[in-house]
């Protein structure tokens, strides 16, 4: 038997690292058939979307396929989630784009060619360093409001930078939004009409379809249609342009180049890359999970998206991500498990061989539509709502990423979002919930306004929240505020609720002690629970302020309180009065089922 143990927690402990070998242990032949339809599927939405995406990020069509096909497959092995399929994503090609645009290097702003594979092994090398070293829980630092104000700047820089080819006109490359929409309004004199109607008739037939027949491959049958159009109707002639002949053979394997002082440069836009392509995977994954019921696994994602980004970097791959729409599809078409992936992966690679020297009849104008209603789509005014009205922060936080995403680079519109949520988390954190109680009979009230308490020589006051650094001036200000009455002689600090104290909110503690007692007065502590007496042992406060003074918390709820309310009555030569009963509101720390005294 412990034989049988040892071995169910080896299995258990590869499936971890390697989990499609907990799908292939369980799969039924049942499932293949669903798994099957679920990936022609999918791959019938993604092969357009991966032409549009690679000329989104300024590569060859064909770079979107390859990276369909390689990171589809290699993401479906070792990500977590069953349903999740990864690839070229419009918020992706568009941060990949301007790595071109800005960089300040003639070799990597003309040749992104040359240089897309070492980007994509840079992503996949800090993505796998993320999941290694299981620092995948800090994706959550990226707030939903950094996400929806950089999705939503990504689907206007998309829906510009796409309407020059909409509209058949030719302009410079610009480096930046305003510079973009400058050139577009001086020149819309050239547009060209037959472009526009190709590109007008895609985004119609595109969204009546998303919307009338949503399981139907409509961008497809949208391209199509549209190249068929365009050859029958000569328009070529008339200044339409065809997206020109696509490689119809599979990837070459081949080791990317490494040039350091590239590497270097390339490096800011590659952390940004690694960091949104996981936090997009991861939400996708999680948002899945509300369906499915399935639990993921955050560091095995980073994993599986590095392990995919650097498998792909070998067969001229260029950086990806989860895909919602695709992975959406893929679960209401009904795959079951994440061979579905793999099998999408394999179509991509068919329909490659077989169509891939049609595909240069594509009209540029009719992907161009197609990516504009792509981009549309990342503009979710439900989700923008939320957030410009949840909390000032929140709207902050959105509009300031927004902002930054339309006029500066990319990689500096995360790192804005990121270090701007971090900044109002902190100052959230740091300021402490401090009530000053009164014993009203047989319970506490809430002292406002010009309310007297019934015990003037006694200030309770409740700290609830953080105690951190951060937090530890602003408390003992607080502190001091409140105890500035001349008629106090005690204070209890009840700390059940306070969390989190380090070596600066002991100092604090320390300085109000002194600030007290030099005055003839006297700080107690009431409720502090193991974690606090920890660190007040460990600092010296306890012994300091004396054992008689600090009153841990007990099973009891009224037991700290009602002792510390004895020593007080002690200190002031009243007498204890053993009658003395205390009751209070619960926090909202209890009402969620915490224990202790207070």
């Amino acid at each position: 038997m412990e034989t049988t143990a040892r071995s169910s927690t080896r299995t258990a402990e590869w499936e971890q690292w390697l989990p499609f070998l907990a799908t292939l242990r369980t799969y039924q032949p049942a499932y293949f058939r669903r798994d099957l339809v679920a990936s022609l599927t999918v791959a019938l939405l993604d092969v357009p979307q991966a032409i549009a995406y690679a000329m989104i990020a300024g590569l060859p069509p064909v770079y979107g396929l390859y990276t369909s096909m390689v990171m589809g497959f290699v993401s479906a092995l070792f990500n977590s989630s069953n349903h999740v399929v990864c690839g070229p994503t419009n918020a992706i090609s568009i941060m990949v784009a301007s790595t071109w645009i800005s960089s300040s290097d003639p070799a990597i702003r003309d040749n992104p060619v040359t240089v897309v594979v070492m980007l994509t092994f840079m992503v996949g090398v800090i993505q796998l360093a993320f999941g290694v070293l299981k620092v995948g829980n800090l994706s959550q630092f990226v707030s939903q409001s950094v996400l929806v104000g950089f999705v939503t700047g990504a689907g206007v820089l998309i829906v510009i930078n796409q309407l020059p080819i909409l509209l058949g006109i030719s302009l410079p490359r610009a480096t930046h939004f305003l510079e973009q929409l400058g050139n577009l309004l001086g020149h819309l004199a050239e547009l060209n009409p037959s472009s526009l109607g190709v590109g007008l008739l895609t985004m119609i037939i595109v969204a009546v379809g998303q919307r009338r027949f949503p399981r139907w491959p409509s961008a497809l049958g949208a391209v199509i249609l549209m190249a068929a159009l365009v050859q029958w109707l000569d328009l070529e002639t008339q200044g339409v342009t065809l997206i020109g002949t696509i490689p119809s053979g599979l990837p070459r394997f081949a080791l990317p180049r490494i040039n350091l002082p590239q590497l270097a440069d390339l490096a800011d836009n590659a952390l940004a890359i690694a960091i949104l392509g996981c936090v997009e995977t991861l939400s996708i994954a999680k948002s899945l999970n509300l369906l499915t019921g399935q639990r993921t696994n955050n560091n095995q994602d980073f994993i599986g998206n590095g392990i995919a980004h650097v498998v792909g970097s070998f067969f001229h791959c260029m950086p990806g991500c989860g895909s919602f729409t695709r992975s959406a599809l893929n679960f209401q078409s009904g795959a079951r498990t994440r061979v579905a992936g793999m099998f999408c992966a394999v179509w991509v690679g068919v329909i490659l061989v077989v169509l891939g020297p049609w595909a240069r009849f594509i009209p540029q104008a009719s992907l161009a539509g197609l990516l504009v209603v792509l981009g549309t789509s990342l503009i979710k005014w439900p989700h923008i709502r939320v957030s410009l009205r949840s909390t000032k922060s929140d709207a902050t936080v959105l509009l300031l990423t927004f902002l930054c995403t339309l006029v500066l680079h990319l990689e500096t519109a995360i790192y804005v979002g990121v270090i701007s949520s971090l900044v109002l988390f902190l100052r959230k954190a740091s300021a402490p919930h401090l009530v000053e109680y009164d014993l009203a009979g047989d319970h506490f009230r809430e002292i406002r306004g010009d309310n007297q308490r019934s015990l003037p020589e006694v200030s309770i006051i409740h700290v609830e929240g953080e105690l951190f650094f951060g937090a530890a001036e602003l408390f003992e200000d607080e502190v001091r505020r409140l105890a500035r009455d001349p008629n106090i002689r005690v204070v209890i600090l009840r700390m059940k609720n306070a969390r989190h104290l380090d070596a600066t909110a002991v100092t604090a503690l320390a300085g109000l002690w002194k600030f007290l007692r030099n005055d003839g007065r006297l700080l107690l502590i009431s409720g502090a629970s193991p974690d606090v007496m920890r660190v007040l042992r460990g600092s010296g406060l306890l012994a300091e302020m004396g054992a008689e003074n600090i009153f841990p918390a007990e099973e009891n709820l009224t037991a700290a309180t009602r002792k510390a309310l004895q020593r007080a009555q002690q200190f002031l030569g009243k007498g204890v009065k053993p009658e003395v009963r205390v009751f209070y509101e619960k926090t909202r720390a209890e009402q969620q089922g915490l224990k202790g005294g207070v």
